[in-house]
């Protein structure tokens, strides 16, 4: 018990050490070096629309906080006083999120963005690096913003003033978390892709999890700075990040749909469909033109901990009764879920705009269930395998059994008919590429009458033996029936003749039965003859050559006859000619 308790401790430390290190080497990335970098955090004011018409005073305010505007309110002013020691080539860095914004130095208009007026699927999300002219340290700077909704009006996060390099150099500085975290996502997906093409793999586990990877990254990648080099699009960036931004908690419930027991199932179904209820509504009034997803944004975050609440419930009860899965998958819906909570209350209150958000750093939670599912498909396919060669072997041998004679260990006809219809498909039009040497022991039944059937088996187990002991492995040797055997040799007939003599006399030189027994065996050899021959052909006329054998004496070799001629090589023969 301590033992698991000591490893589950480990897999929550190690990866939130590991993000505390990304976290602050980051952090020292994005604030080092800053140079001459000043942020506008001198006297700020503001006054509606309507107070500007009329001439009213200006009200001051926190910056960088919103001022305190009502909600029915979609413009407002903003003023402040420039430094006067302002650094060469200056230029101010802001970004608006559903804004569109004036930047006026004295009476004039140095940018704009936008026209001040409602636009289809608002203004997106941008930063801007606003040039300064020389000498305009002291000058009065006002800002005039329009937005439809009331937590972006008038929010412009920190404001720097500093050389266009320099605000060039933090964009991409504060994008480092993104460019350490989206590298090590498309590792894990590629990774995840590759291994869901194996047929152990749990496909819909997959799937799931593949397709909030690919969230995860397009998220990731809409919420860098430098992507508006890239493509300088802030409608379709922040279209495309709020969308991944709803469909994270919906991909990760399905993920853990996948994982839980099935007694809790159906609270993660009702999680699953309250959040893609959730998104349907924000996509479909954000296409009619009322701004809603980011309208939605504030139910969404207040839903996103009480929905992750119950399906960590979920996980913990489906862990506790010994689920690895639900264990694996608890670290980065802790790490994920609170790092979005935290993200959705700095929304809210205007923090961290700038500098980024807290859920990139997460992305090494991820490797914990990443390696999990990866190992123990590896674990099932080494399963699998290893029942596929059980399997496999067990075909085999019962393949084996099949082809084989249990007493005297050699093949019987079954496989002699398969290996012969090979060589002659082989060898089909050669003349003599092998050749068939038949055994018959002599005056068996004698055996059987005098000792009995079980001698008779013993001798006809000690003959196989002293066969095979004195042929080769390639030589396929096989029970033809009863006391008779055949040997399929690679080689011509003469060679066959000459191996079928030194057979015959290892034979009468071996005493079976404790040495009681001596036996002799007649021989005879037949060779295939090319395209004209057949294997009926070829069968019948070893057996005449065995029978011819027999005849003329017994224990001796003797070859097929000739073509049209009665003639068989006999080597005990008192002719001795062909």
């Amino acid at each position: 018990m301590q033992v698991k308790s000591a490893r589950g401790w480990r897999i929550v430390v190690l990866p939130f050490m590991l993000s505390l290190f990304l976290f602050f080497l980051s952090l020292s990335l994005i604030y080092g070096n800053r140079g001459l970098a000043a942020g506008l955090d001198s006297s700020w004011f503001w006054q509606t629309e309507e107070d500007a018409a009329m001439g009213a005073p200006w009200q001051p305010f926190s910056f960088p906080e919103t001022p305190p505007i009502d909600s029915k309110e979609d413009k407002v002013w903003l003023k402040t006083t420039l430094p006067q020691d302002i650094p060469h080539d200056a230029s101010l860095l802001l970004q608006s999120r559903d804004q569109s914004f004036e930047v006026w130095l004295g009476n004039t208009r140095i940018y704009h963005y936008g026209d001040l007026q409602p636009s289809f699927m608002s203004y997106g999300q941008r930063w801007h690096v606003v040039s300064i002219p020389d000498g305009s340290g002291g000058q009065e700077l006002r800002i005039h913003a329009y937005s439809a909704s009331s937590y972006s009006l008038g929010y412009f996060g920190q404001i720097w003033l500093d050389s266009k390099v320099d605000q060039v150099l933090r964009i991409f500085r504060q994008d480092v978390p993104y460019l350490m975290n989206i590298p090590l996502a498309i590792f894990m997906l590629v990774m995840l892709m590759i291994y869901a093409t194996s047929p152990a793999a749990p496909k819909r586990l997959y799937k799931s999890f593949i397709a909030f990877m690919v969230a995860f990254i397009v998220w990731m990648i809409s919420a860098t700075n430098s992507k508006q080099y890239l493509w300088d699009a802030p409608l379709f960036w922040c279209f495309l990040m709020q969308l991944a931004e709803y469909l994270l908690p919906l991909l990760a419930n399905i993920v853990i749909f996948q994982v839980v027991g099935r007694p809790y199932k159906h609270m993660l179904r009702w999680t699953v469909l309250i959040y893609a209820g959730f998104l349907l509504a924000s996509v479909g009034s954000e296409l009619l033109g009322f701004n809603g997803m980011s309208q939605g944004r504030v139910w969404f975050y207040i839903l996103l901990p009480v929905l992750e609440l119950a399906a960590l419930y979920a996980i913990g009860r489906s862990a506790h009764q010994g689920n690895m899965y639900a264990r694996a998958v608890a670290v980065p819906l802790i790490f994920m879920g609170g790092a979005g909570t935290i993200d959705g209350i700095a929304f809210f209150r205007h923090e961290y705009m700038l500098e980024g958000y807290v859920l990139p750093y997460t992305t090494v939670s991820l490797c914990i269930f990443v390696a999990f599912i990866v190992f123990h498909q590896i674990k099932r396919e080494r399963t699998l395998m290893n029942r596929e060669a059980g399997l496999k072997q067990e075909v085999n041998q019962a393949m084996e059994r099949a082809t084989m004679d249990t007493l005297t260990k050699c093949y019987n006809r079954n496989k002699l008919e398969t290996i012969l219809a090979r060589e002659i498909l082989l060898h089909r039009n050669d003349e003599e590429p092998f050749s068939l040497l038949m055994l018959d022991i002599d005056f068996f039944k004698r055996i059987n009458d005098t000792y009995g059937h079980e001698v008779g088996d013993e001798v006809l187990a000690g003959f196989a033996q002293t066969i095979r002991q004195n042929i080769k492995k390639k030589d396929l040797f096989v029970r033809w029936g009863g006391e008779e055997f055949i040997i399929l040799f690679r080689c011509a007939g003469e060679e066959t003749m000459r191996i079928g003599e030194r057979l015959r006399r290892k034979i009468v030189d071996t005493p079976l039965h404790a040495g009681q027994i001596h036996i002799t065996c007649s021989l005879g050899v037949a060779s295939w003859h090319g395209a004209t021959d057949s294997d009926t052909q070829l069968l019948k006329r070893v057996d005449d050559a065995l029978y011819m054998a027999k005849r003329t004496g017994r224990n001796r070799v003797c070859r097929e006859p000739r073509s049209n001629m009665h003639w068989f090589k006999n080597l005990y023969s008192d002719e001795g000619s062909e």
